[in-house]
């Protein structure tokens, strides 16, 4: 399966993230009771919303691009049997 590097975020999904990725680390530095560890996940959202691709959306369009052609050619292929 080929991945394609294209951008897949959009601007207004761009700022969702860097607005999620301020949040988690800014819930670590105002309450100790948030574990430090949570700040680590800031760094995905962030990095993605920075370089407008994420992997896992890559993956899922792909695998959604996947099915749905496999659907289509099974309701073709009963379609022209009847």
């Amino acid at each position: 399966m080929k991945i394609d590097f294209a951008i897949n975020v959009s601007r207004s999904e761009a700022m969702r993230r860097y607005v999620l990725g301020a949040a988690l680390i800014g819930a670590v530095l105002i309450s100790p009771a948030v574990p430090s560890w949570i700040a680590l996940f800031a760094c995905y959202p962030i990095f993605t919303a920075m370089l407008q691709w994420d992997p896992a959306n890559a993956l899922f369009q792909q695998l959604v691009a996947k099915f749905s052609k496999s659907t289509q050619d099974a309701v073709f292929r009963s379609s022209t049997a009847m």
